[in-house]
């Protein structure tokens, strides 16, 4: 073992990184080339010096604690602090410390990684996806974020709160008439004129192409009509873009939010449906009210039915919608999604009865219906794997768990082919509980995947705690990432971010050949969508796993 200065010198000089030892008295005593070229130094510079004699004091300090804890414990300590370096910019570093003997003494090793790119990349990651490209607003994701908070501050009897959607009239006259330039400014500086009409905390978003949400949170009386007249002014009020006067109108559909609010997708389809009463006028507002959406009963009768259905099986299935392996298209999975006909109401639209399904608690018995009919499908598929989707509802069972095994025990599925699908959004609001019920899963094999990742919450670290095995890239940015390059940045990102942490990349929504092949050549490991096959009954799963590799072997050729 190395005892001395000269024979850790030689070995400290081949590192592909800045190394230095300092002696107990915080005397710096080596440094490697590679440190002298991150610092900006020669050897005689520092050698002999303490960090006190180099840095400012505040760094020094905090130099100096760090080396007292390593020599008291004698255990590696990684910390990541931002400091300045000697030209006065600003530097994310991660710093690696040990404790070493030499020629008896203790001394501290450490190694210095620049890691500043790495964390300003994963901010910029966050802030595409939470704003608005075009008008740096916030996006559909931030705001829905903060109504949710909103709708449970008022259930709790907090302050009044209200959402506004609002779209421009005779914006495509605009477009047609100046061009898309004009437009896109346009846009701009109407945002710019919402974001000074309302308060510093509230949100102001873009949803669309020109349409506008505002969730106005008040401690006091809110003037619902005083704020929907004002946005009204705002739009009617000419403005002057590139050399153009343009004129344009809106509509607002307002919806206050109270104790009475349900969630966030219910304030937001209220919202909606008073933004469509007003468009019949134009350049007015409309306040909703029970009156205006005959849904309400309808959703009522869909609750009732659902119930019923879950009871029984009757009129529910599974469809099953092919993964494919990015460099060859074969099908190596499947992913399970609820299926619902109904003897009186139809076929009914997933989006409605699972949210109908998380709104009144039913949402835990559909999982575990789905999870239990995919894992029983999947015997003669032996060389596939089934993907599942689970909810924020049933995270919070400490039951689940258990659920899950007791279902591959029943349907003789290995762990290794189960996978379950989990959104950002419920993960972020789990418990402590929650995360360590899905490190059980994953322990006995069973593998976990981040849905709908960039969304709003994506970070390493939410990477690193949970520990999972996928990332699942959100259909919107895929649609938009051969086109838009603030989508094929957020595609980029999380794919290198994938590929250094050694996690599959998935990418959903894949629907053109263009989208195909940036993607593959992005980086993502895995692909699915349309082009390839939308999901299919449990009778069609053989026919359609032989198919798609031909499908793309013939298309690619």
């Amino acid at each position: 073992m190395i005892q001395d200065l000269a024979g850790w010198s030689k070995i400290l000089e081949l590192m592909p990184t800045a190394m230095f030892v300092r002696d107990a008295a915080h005397r710096w005593v080596f440094v490697n080339r590679i440190g002298c070229e991150y610092f900006g130094v020669k050897p005689e510079d520092v050698v002999g010096k303490t960090d006190a004699d180099l840095f400012p004091p505040d760094q020094a300090e905090r130099f100096v604690r760090g080396d007292d804890a390593v020599l008291r414990g004698h255990e590696v300590i990684e910390s990541e602090e931002v400091v300045d370096d000697r030209l006065g910019r600003s530097r994310t570093l991660l710093t690696r410390k040990t404790c070493i003997e030499l020629d008896g003494e203790p001394h501290v090793l450490a190694s210095v990684t620049d890691i500043t790119e790495l964390r300003e990349s994963e901010a910029h990651v966050r802030w595409l996806a939470c704003h608005d490209a075009l008008t740096g607003l916030s996006n559909r994701t931030a705001l829905f974020s903060r109504l949710d908070a909103a709708v449970g501050r008022s259930a709790e009897g907090g302050p009044r709160a209200a959402l506004y959607y609002l779209d421009l009239d005779g914006f495509k006259k605009v477009n047609d008439t100046y061009g898309h330039l004009v437009g896109d400014e346009l846009l701009v500086q109407f945002g710019q004129r919402l974001r000074h009409a309302v308060g510093p905390n509230d949100v102001v978003a873009r949803i669309g192409g020109d349409e506008f949400a505002v969730l106005v949170e008040n401690s006091g009386d809110l003037d619902l009509d005083g704020v929907a007249e004002a946005m009204l002014t705002l739009a009617a009020t000419p403005f002057d873009v590139l050399a153009a006067k343009a004129f344009v109108g809106t509509s607002v559909g307002v919806v206050p939010i109270d104790a009475d609010a349900v969630s966030s997708g219910e304030m937001a389809r209220k919202a909606d449906s008073a933004l469509y009463e007003a468009k019949k006028g134009r350049n007015r507002y409309t306040v909703y009210t029970d009156a205006l959406d005959a849904s309400l009963a309808h959703r009522r009768e869909v609750e009732k039915a659902l119930e019923e259905a879950l009871r029984t099986g009757e009129g529910l299935s599974c469809h099953y919608q092919p993964m494919v392996r990015a460099t060859d298209g074969k099908v190596i999975g499947l992913e399970a999604l609820a299926r619902w006909r109904h003897p009186k109401l139809g076929v009914v639209p997933p989006v409605q009865f699972v949210a109908v399904a998380e709104e009144t608690g039913l949402i835990g018995r559909l999982g575990e219906w789905v999870l239990r009919t995919a894992c029983a499908r999947m015997k003669g598929v032996d060389d596939l794997f089934i993907a599942v989707n689970v909810s924020a509802v049933q995270l919070r069972d400490d039951r689940f768990a258990d659920t899950v095994m007791a279902i591959l025990a029943e349907t003789h599925l290995l762990p290794r082919r189960l996978e379950l699908e989990i959104t950002e959004t419920a993960i972020v609001h789990a418990d402590g509980a929650a995360t360590r019920l899905l490190r059980r899963l994953r322990r006995a094999g069973v593998r976990i995947s981040l849905d709908d990742f960039g969304t709003g919450y994506s970070s390493l670290t939410l990477l690193k705690d949970l520990d999972v095995d996928k990332v699942k890239i959100d259909r919107s940015f895929v649609q938009m990432a051969p086109l838009a390059e603030d989508s094929a940045a957020i595609v980029r990102a999380v794919s290198n971010l994938g590929s250094a942490l050694g996690l599959c990349v998935v990418a959903e929504g894949v629907e053109t050949e263009a989208q195909r092949q940036f993607l593959r050549d992005a980086g993502c490991d895995e692909l699915q969508g349309y082009l390839f096959s939308a999901a299919v009954p449990e009778d069609r799963i053989e026919r359609v796993s032989g198919m798609i590799p031909l499908a793309m072997s013939h298309s690619a050729g």
